[in-house]
């Protein structure tokens, strides 16, 4: 809310009550005619900010054409200079793809790129982090502040990621419901240990990896030579590469991977909500055996961004409600009875019924769409990075609800995350996705302790630059 304030970009329903905003670029020009020339922004949500109509060159096109008056040549020679500083010039086709079609790091980097771009003298960086893995993390972070120094641009980089901040940050802000309750440079913050509400930020404890005995049933969900290519002719990319996996009753399994791996192209084949080239899902349901071709009941899903999943136009018990009346439930008092009992499960009041999903804050916006997910009682969750935009101890509780849920439900959770200290201690085993491909598979101990792949390694000691600072 901070973010969208300084750039006069309040949500629909908000207004600014009280104080002022003074800059000094010039006294003269409105906070509002700044945007894209002096100051950019760049979101924490990626697909709601791109044009889901329009490839990504012509998006970038019209911004430099609007910003520099460049002709077609020269804006093209711009796009290619700022793609390549995101590292997104040897992704094939990167400036004729739509947004849907890029993983979210991808997509985030797009963002990034097209915020630069301008040459701003002020960013102001919303959780530009919060979907990357942790070598894209770094290098994003590295990219930013390199540019910072070099063109000397002021940023304002709002995070709830306290390491990053420590690293990257001269001067830290402490925000608490609403109000800036301390601000300090960024040394004093960091060792001021005696302050409750600062400490929600740090890394909590190491966390102990799930351990559950080994699972001899069938699987309740067979995944077999699962194939998904984009493009066409020389732009041909392969985003799933015959992955075959299998996922047993009541238990997690963790799939990793960077940015790009596939992870995403996997939900979304996965829940049959973009067709795969070829392959098989088999879902074992009692004794019933199906290979699935379109979305089922049976496989929920929670995604990352809860804002963008959830209908900003219904309060959160039409929300709930909308499941049922698809299914065909009619009657009034069940459907209150269910949606009334779904919100205990998940913690959430009664009161919050009627509220729209920008009342809500993140956490209680991913308790709602698990909520939702689990309305037609399903076998199977797949949950793609649910706690990635959440901060640490808001994190610890959304998981500790979906242990609470799976325990009490018998049910199967696929978990996707770029997170290994959360994929860890959520998951019975572990799948590594790697350009598409299942390198490795394991029990979540085995391949964390003794990874046989060298991207595996690779990815655990990128991770070590969190674990190196985890007690800051």
């Amino acid at each position: 809310m901070l973010g969208s304030a300084l750039m006069g970009l309040v949500p629909r329903g908000c207004f600014v009550s009280g104080g002022a905003i003074s800059h000094y670029f010039d006294s003269f020009t409105s906070t509002s005619t700044l945007r894209g020339v002096k100051v950019s922004m760049i979101s924490q949500d990626p697909m709601q900010s791109l044009n889901p109509l329009q490839t990504i060159e012509t998006q970038f096109s019209i911004i430099l054409m609007k910003r520099f008056g460049y002709n077609k040549n020269k804006a093209n020679e711009h796009i290619l200079k700022w793609i390549q500083k995101v590292y997104l010039h040897e992704v094939p086709g990167i400036l004729d793809r739509y947004p849907h079609q890029l993983s979210g790091g991808q997509m985030q980097r797009v963002m990034i790129a097209l915020a630069m771009s301008v040459d701003p003298e002020f960013i102001i960086a919303d959780e530009i982090t919060t979907g990357l893995d942790a070598n894209i993390k770094i290098g994003i972070l590295n990219l930013l502040f390199s540019l910072q120094k070099d063109l000397e641009i002021s940023v304002l980089l709002i995070s709830h990621d306290l390491i990053s901040v420590q690293k990257y940050c001269d001067r830290i802000a402490v925000l608490k419901s609403g109000k800036i309750i301390e601000v300090a440079d960024t040394k004093t913050i960091i060792n001021k240990t005696d302050d409750k509400y600062t400490k929600t930020f740090r890394r909590l404890p190491n966390r102990t990896p799930k351990q559950k005995p080994e699972n001899n049933s069938e699987p309740i969900l067979y995944v077999k030579d699962l194939y998904k290519t984009y493009g066409s002719n020389k732009d041909t990319v392969s985003a799933l590469n015959g992955v075959t996996l299998e996922i047993y009753k009541g238990e997690t399994l963790g799939v990793i991977g960077e940015s790009g791996s596939g992870k995403t192209t996997l939900v979304k084949t996965t829940l049959n909500i973009l067709e795969r080239d070829s392959g098989d899902m088999i879902l074992r349901t009692n004794i019933n055996e199906s290979n699935l071709t379109k979305p089922s009941r049976k496989i929920g899903a929670v995604f990352q961004d809860s804002m963008g999943s959830l209908n900003p136009r219904m309060g959160v018990y039409d929300i709930l409600r909308e499941p049922l009346i698809l299914k065909g439930v009619k009657e009034p008092k069940t459907i209150k009875t269910k949606i009334m009992g779904m919100l205990d499960k998940v913690h959430l009041g009664l009161s919050l019924s009627q509220s729209f999903p920008y009342q809500l804050s993140g956490g209680q916006r991913q308790r709602v769409a698990i909520a939702r997910a689990l309305m037609l009682d399903p076998r199977i969750l797949i949950l793609d990075e649910p706690t990635s935009a959440l901060d640490i101890y808001t994190q610890e509780k959304i998981l500790d609800l979906l242990k609470e849920i799976q325990t009490q439900n018998n049910l199967s959770f696929i978990f996707i995350s770029h997170d290994l200290g959360v994929v860890s201690e959520i998951s019975d085993r572990i799948a590594v996705l790697y350009k598409g491909n299942i390198i490795e598979s394991g029990k979540t101990n085995d391949v964390f302790i003794n990874p046989s792949h060298d991207y595996t390694k690779k990815l655990i000691d990128s991770n070590a630059w969190m674990d190196k600072n985890a007690n800051i």
